[in-house]
């Protein structure tokens, strides 16, 4: 049994919000009960973000730590939350650092993941960072920490409690992670204007500042 345990580093700004709350301008999308069962209000989940617009622009890191065997396991760690919303999540694998709004990097030194992500007051996400650990070259396992970070990226900012969630705080090796009803409606939350038609909040202006956050997920100390 390995653990994931997150922290958060205060960036530019300190967002102070409740735990388990939806960002100022999602209220008027939905609430937390709107699609049941979920973990918004977890004591482990912080908030939720969400991108504006989909497809999110993907792109890996080809450092030396990158093959494409790699990347195509990856993929299918994401690709469950692209099924699970029938596509209406989706990302595009894209050539351009400088095009894209989540970079993935490997990391051979450890099983665990992180993700950093920048966002705005509202709650919408400007770029996030995505680190997995490749050691031990366990595919499923890789797959699993793609998936959990991927959820991280998409705006989970947090874990559930319950130890059959894909965001649940820890994982079993060897034992593939797959999305639970409950995974799902979370995400659903932070994405009212998709599932259920509603008007999204106006984006936020270029200029408001950005916060930034990391969530570690890794061995339990």
């Amino acid at each position: 049994m390995r653990r994931w345990v997150y922290g958060w580093l205060i960036g530019i700004v300190l967002l102070t919000s409740g735990c388990g709350g939806l960002q100022s301008g999602q209220h008027a999308l939905c609430t937390a009960e709107t699609f049941q069962p979920n973990y918004v209000r977890s004591p482990q989940m912080e908030r939720l973000l969400y991108w504006s617009t989909f497809p999110v622009r993907v792109y890996f890191e080809k450092d030396e730590n990158y093959s494409e065997i790699l990347q195509s396991i990856a993929l299918d760690g994401f690709n469950q939350w692209v099924e699970a919303t029938e596509m209406k999540i989706r990302y595009q694998v894209v050539d351009s650092k400088e095009s894209a709004q989540i970079v993935v990097r490997f990391d051979p030194s450890t099983r665990n993941g992180k993700t950093n992500y920048r966002f705005y007051s509202n709650g919408q996400l400007e770029h996030a960072d995505i680190y997995i650990g490749t050691k031990g070259n366990n595919s499923v396992d890789i797959r699993s920490v793609a998936a959990h970070e991927f959820g991280h990226a998409l705006g989970i900012g947090g874990h559930s409690v319950n130890p059959n969630d894909m965001m649940y705080a820890t994982y079993t090796s060897g034992v593939p992670l797959r999305i639970t009803e409950s995974d799902l409606n979370t995400l659903k939350t932070a994405y009212c204007n998709l599932f259920l038609q509603r008007g999204r909040a106006p984006m936020i202006p270029p200029n408001e500042p950005l916060l930034q956050h990391t969530i570690h997920c890794g061995d339990h100390p």
